[in-house]
């Protein structure tokens, strides 16, 4: 059993020396499997989901929603790729069955985006 939430956010960023600062409407799909709930058959809650959205959202200081991107340390460069591990720490930290995050911006039929599963990647990986 898979569960799914989406949300969106807006928010602002730049990708030096491709970008400079723009803004998107961005769309976040959280999918959460693992052993399910035997009395509701979900294997998360998204109600507890719901709530910690509104935090990630909102955060003081950290919010993702109307913020510059490029000023929040955590994320790095403020690509699609590094904004998109910076939500699976965020969420994995609070809901271990989180299995993938997909972040999209752009509208329906030309969009781009990324999806993560909590690859490790780096250096030795991408020279192999």
């Amino acid at each position: 059993m898979k569960t799914y939430c989406e949300f969106t956010f807006d928010a602002a960023h730049s990708v030096h020396p491709y970008s400079g600062l723009h803004g998107h409407t961005f769309i976040v799909k959280l999918t959460f499997g693992g052993s399910v709930d035997e009395t509701f058959g979900w294997p998360v809650n998204l109600y507890e989901v719901e709530n910690y959205i509104k935090e990630l959202k909102c955060g003081h200081g950290t919010g993702l929603d109307h913020c510059n991107l490029d000023l929040n340390a955590d994320i790095g460069i403020a690509s699609l790729e590094n904004i998109t591990t910076y939500i699976w720490r965020l969420v994995k930290a609070r809901f271990s069955g989180l299995e993938e995050v997909e972040l999209r911006r752009g509208m329906p039929g030309s969009s781009e985006g990324c999806i993560y599963r909590g690859e490790v990647v780096s250096a030795d990986n991408l020279a192999a």
